[in-house]
C-alpha cells in the first residue's frame, strides 16, 4: 500500500520552490521589520490576526476538500505536527500562555523543512488551479507556524524555559503510538511514521521503520538548536534559562 500516493513533492530549486521560499523570507522580514516599534497591544493584535488567518486557512482547506470531493479521512485529518502547530499559534496568541508557545517553537522546527523540502497532499487535484490553491494554503499555514514562533519570541517577549526542549520531546513521544494506531486503522501516514516521506530530505535515512530511529536523533538536535536560537533572539534574558 502506497500511503503517499496523493502527495506532491516540489522539487528543490524549481521555480515554485524558489517562489515559496521568497514568500517565506520576505514575509518574515516584513512582519518583523514593520512591527519592531509598535506598542505591545498592537503587537499582540498582529499576532492574533496572524493566528486568525491561519485558522481560516485551515478551515477553508477542509471546505474546499469537501466541495471538490478531494477530502479523505486517510489524508486530510489535521494529525500532522504542523497541523497541531497551526492550532498552537492560535492558543499561544489568544491565551498568552507559556506552554503552547514552547510546543510551537519546537514542533514548528518541522515547518522549516516544509519549505526546504516541500511535500503536500493535493488530494488527487482536479486541475492546475486546484493545485495552485493547495500550494498557497500549504505556504500560508507553514509560514504562519514559523512566523508565529519568531513573533512571540522577538516581538512579544517570550523565551523558552530551561529544559523546555526536553519536556516537549518527551511529550512528543506520546503522540507516536496514538498516531501510529490511527495510521494502522485508516491506512494513513500522518506524521510520516508509517511510510517515509517522498521528499528527498537528507535527514531521512533508510526505510521504515529504521528512518524513524534516525528522526528521533534529528528531532532532539533540532529542539536543542531551536531552544538556543529562540533564547538568543528573545529580548528578555532570564538567568534560569
Amino acid at each position: 500500500m502506497d500511503r503517499n500516493k496523493l502527495h506532491h513533492v516540489v522539487e528543490f530549486g524549481s521555480p515554485l520552490w524558489i517562489g515559496m521560499n521568497i514568500f517565506l523570507v520576505m514575509g518574515l522580514f516584513s512582519i518583523l521589520f514593520f512591527s519592531r516599534n509598535l506598542s505591545d497591544d498592537k503587537k499582540w493584535k498582529i499576532g492574533q490576526t496572524l493566528a486568525s488567518i491561519m485558522l481560516i486557512n485551515m478551515v477553508l482547506g477542509h471546505i474546499v476538500g469537501f466541495a471538490t470531493d478531494t477530502w479523505s479521512i486517510r489524508d486530510s485529518l489535521p494529525l500532522h505536527l504542523c497541523s497541531f502547530s497551526v492550532i498552537l499559534v492560535a492558543i499561544a496568541m489568544f491565551t498568552k500562555k507559556q506552554m503552547p508557545y514552547e510546543f510551537l517553537i519546537f514542533w514548528g522546527a518541522g515547518a522549516v523543512h516544509s519549505f526546504l523540502t516541500p511535500e503536500m497532499t493535493v488530494g488527487g487535484g482536479l486541475d492546475s488551479n486546484y493545485n495552485i490553491y493547495r500550494t498557497i494554503e500549504y505556504s500560508i499555514s507553514h509560514f504562519g507556524i514559523i512566523c508565529g514562533g519568531l513573533f512571540l519570541t522577538m516581538r512579544l517577549n517570550r523565551i523558552p524555559n530551561k529544559k523546555s526542549w526536553l519536556k516537549v520531546f518527551l511529550y512528543t513521544q506520546l503522540t507516536l503510538p496514538i498516531i501510529g494506531l490511527i495510521n494502522w486503522a485508516l491506512g494513513s501516514n500522518y506524521m510520516y511514521i508509517s511510510q517515509r516521506p517522498e521528499a528527498n530530505n537528507p535527514m531521512i535515512i533508510g526505510e521504515w521503520p529504521y528512518y524513524i530511529i534516525g528522526l528521533e536523533v534529528v528531532v532532539i538536535v533540532h529542539f536543542i538548536a531551536f531552544y538556543y536560537l529562540h533564547k538568543a533572539l528573545s529580548p528578555v534574558k532570564k538567568s534560569q534559562t
